[in-house]
């Protein structure tokens, strides 16, 4: 026994529905293909622009960073920097080597690289009462230079003291804050200080170095 046809209008319009959906989907997927070689086309960035982009980048990160008001610091790391100005303030500490080199060129040096002894025979000295053809008249003594040797001090080296206050400690550096003020004043009110400051200032080198 056959089956039945059911040609319904409903089933003719759900057939007719479907089958024009269907060439629509097919309709929009056929022009909206996109072509394959379109990337091929595009602008690519090279090693060497990526690599300077990465530098020029890293630089201008440093340089944000590290929020420093001198322009001579800039694009520079914060150690780098803590590590040149401690080189500065370095340099500008005093040092008693160059000092007491400078000071050696003063004339009021000459007694401590050499001694002369004047024995006081001069000829304003001899008395006129005296023969004239007397050999002391005649030939008068000359001076005696005598030199004395100097221990050869190597620079920067300074005679370490025993038994003195660690300034690293509390109490160390306490008791000699109070022991410099104390010969400060001392130096202050010395009058060798006051007539030749420069002839004093050399002596106290000599004596930290001795």
């Amino acid at each position: 026994m056959a089956a039945k046809k059911r040609n319904t209008l409903r089933n003719k319009a759900a057939t007719r529905l479907g089958n024009t959906s269907k060439v629509d989907e097919v309709k929009t997927v056929t022009e909206f293909t996109e072509d394959p070689k379109a990337y091929l086309h595009q602008f690519k960035e090279t090693k060497k622009e990526k690599l300077n982009n990465k530098q020029n980048d890293f630089l201008s990160k440093i340089k944000n960073n590290s929020g420093s008001l001198n322009a001579e610091f800039d694009g520079i790391s914060k150690s780098s920097v803590r590590r040149r100005k401690r080189k500065i303030r370095d340099n500008l500490k005093p040092r008693l080597d160059d000092l007491l080199t400078s000071l050696q060129k003063e004339d009021d040096l000459g007694e401590f690289t050499r001694e002369n002894v004047d024995m006081n025979v001069t000829t304003d000295n001899i008395n006129i009462d005296q023969n004239p053809f007397s050999p002391s008249v005649v030939n008068p003594p000359a001076r005696i230079q005598v030199t004395k040797i100097v221990k050869r001090v190597e620079p920067g080296s300074i005679k370490k003291r025993k038994n003195e206050p660690n300034i690293r400690n509390k109490k160390g550096a306490k008791l000699l804050a109070s022991k410099e003020r104390k010969r400060f004043n001392e130096v202050i009110t010395n009058q060798v200080f006051k007539q030749n400051s420069f002839s004093a200032l050399r002596d106290i080198i000599k004596m930290q170095k001795e």
